[in-house]
């Protein structure tokens, strides 16, 4: 399965990776120092120490499995007849007559707070198909959004 990323949230992401690769050694040194001071029953540095190496290898886990086959969004043949990953989508809300742009990315690049969305997001997957002044009531957790498709554009980075 193909992931979708911008270039910028791969090299984010890559970056976050190294660095947890190099913290790596210190933890497990960190882990055998602790075990070292004897009984485990009783030696809460060892508990921590050991927890906190589980949770790294798991995040090491999750961002080499994220970073495993990616696909640039820069690089998606993009055509703007119709949304999809990749677009800028400015949409009239029917309820309240007010404009909103919605920018399609992967989940890695994601700010809800500024309307950039992931693909996998319920706004995007009710986005996604529609073509310029289609109307769609898309039900995301605060309710029905009722919105027509003014201008379908490429995003840029």
């Amino acid at each position: 399965m193909s992931n979708f990323f911008t270039r910028a949230s791969f090299a984010r992401i890559s970056d976050e990776l190294a660095k947890l690769r190099t913290e790596l050694p210190a933890v497990s040194r960190a882990k055998q120092a602790a075990a070292a001071e004897g009984d485990l029953s009783e030696n809460a540095e060892y508990h921590a120490m050991s927890e906190q190496l589980t949770m790294l290898q798991r995040r090491i886990y999750e961002l080499e499995e994220q970073l495993r086959s990616p696909r640039f969004i820069e690089e998606l043949p993009i055509s703007c007849t119709r949304v999809s990953i990749g677009t800028k989508v400015r949409c009239l809300d029917l309820d309240t007559r007010e404009e909103v742009c919605y920018t399609i990315l992967g989940p890695a690049d994601a700010i809800p707070e500024h309307n950039v969305i992931s693909f996998q997001s319920p706004m995007a997957r009710g986005l996604i198909n529609k073509e310029l002044d289609d109307e769609v009531a898309i039900t995301v957790p605060a309710g029905t959004r009722s919105l027509r498709i003014l201008d379908i554009q490429r995003f840029h980075t």
